[in-house]
């Protein structure tokens, strides 16, 4: 990767780390009673938050590609650019479901049908699951590989814990915090990456 590149992931890295938090807070804040009955009332609404989950898909999945993509220079590295390219392809399909606002939107229909709930809900906790699922074996992958930088083992061991407690269900709230400070650490990598590449 260029130095231009790197930049470019590490401002991508830390907005997300900024506008992560902010949507899921405002996200959540809909209601107290859970993330299935927020997403079905988010689901019944067209506005600035959708746009927001728009670019913060883009962002994420921009982030573990670029990460993908830098890890061509180091050896033994493949297993863990296929699992960043699946949690791109999850976190795509995630946000996908904001395909379901446009629709309801169009269509001017002001209840959630039982169909397209379900739908709506098995594609959002498929994709969740699946990305939790890709995130800890990618995370024990580069943990266990000798030859990657600390800064990318300290974001392993950041995304392995978030994953644990995704998995708990009851403390995957947390995640709203943790994810940001994995996302700092790894614009800090892209950075200080950044510099080597200026020296050399």
């Amino acid at each position: 990767m260029t130095s231009r590149d790197n930049f470019i992931s590490a401002g991508a890295a830390a907005l997300l780390a900024v506008l992560f938090p902010f949507y899921w807070i405002t996200f959540l804040g809909q209601t107290f009673d859970g993330f299935e009955v927020a997403l079905k009332q988010d689901l019944l609404t067209f506005n600035w938050r959708d746009l927001l989950f728009v670019l913060i898909g883009a962002l994420e999945v921009c982030v573990y590609l670029s990460l993908s993509n830098h890890l061509k220079s180091h050896f033994n590295a493949r297993s863990a650019r296929i699992l960043l390219c699946a949690m791109a392809a999850v976190v795509a399909i995630f946000h996908s479901t904001v395909l379901f606002d446009i629709y309801l939107a169009l269509t001017n229909q002001d209840m959630l049908s039982e169909s397209t709930g379900i739908v709506a809900m098995v594609v959002a906790f498929g994709s969740l699951g699946l990305y939790t699922l890709f995130a800890a074996v990618f995370s024990i992958v580069c943990l266990i590989n000798k030859h990657l930088p600390p800064l990318l083992k300290v974001f392993s061991v950041l995304m392995l814990l978030m994953s644990i407690l995704q998995m708990t269900l009851v403390l995957s709230f947390t995640n709203v915090f943790l994810f940001p400070a994995a996302l700092l650490v790894l614009s800090i990598y892209f950075v200080k990456d950044k510099e080597e590449l200026e020296v050399i």
